[in-house]
């Protein structure tokens, strides 16, 4: 004698409230939301380069042999803008009788072209270079030998 088992197995879908009911084959949306903060971000490019000028009375990135610091912009609306604040001293080196002064430049989604670096400049939303000079000159005597650097500050408000 043998003895036969059957199985029945009963499923049931149940819709909760707010719950959408597809039919095979069709589609829904899958959606996302987001927001871009108002901001500007500043990043450090490439370092620049201070030359001494033939009297050894000025050292500028202007200066043949010089060349300018980089840092990128990038703004998300037109509420920033950009300008520099030049070093009231050297980091390394003689600061003695030593005159300070910054200009910029600008390419990318804003642009301008040598700016005094404390006239500040309203940036467009988007990716823009600041190109940075600095100039130090001595207002009596000339720089003595060694090395010397400087920081500019860049500021984006």
């Amino acid at each position: 004698m043998s003895i036969k088992f059957v199985v029945f197995t009963t499923c049931t879908l149940a819709l909760f409230s707010g719950a959408e009911a597809f039919a095979a084959g069709s589609t829904a949306n899958a959606i996302f939301n987001g927001q871009v903060a108002d901001t500007c971000i500043l990043a450090a490019g490439n370092a620049g380069t201070l030359a001494s000028s033939a009297d050894f009375t000025k050292l500028a990135s202007t200066n043949a042999g010089g060349s300018q610091s980089t840092v990128n912009a990038t703004a998300t609306s037109n509420a920033y803008s950009i300008k520099t604040v030049a070093p009231s001293n050297f980091t390394t080196g003689d600061s003695s009788n030593v005159a300070f002064s910054t200009s910029y430049s600008l390419t990318g989604t804003t642009s301008a072209y040598q700016v005094p670096g404390t006239q500040g400049t309203k940036l467009n939303p988007g990716n823009s270079v600041v190109a940075v000079d600095l100039n130090a000159a001595k207002s009596s005597g000339t720089f003595p030998a060694g090395a010397y650097a400087a920081a500019v500050t860049v500021r984006c408000e």
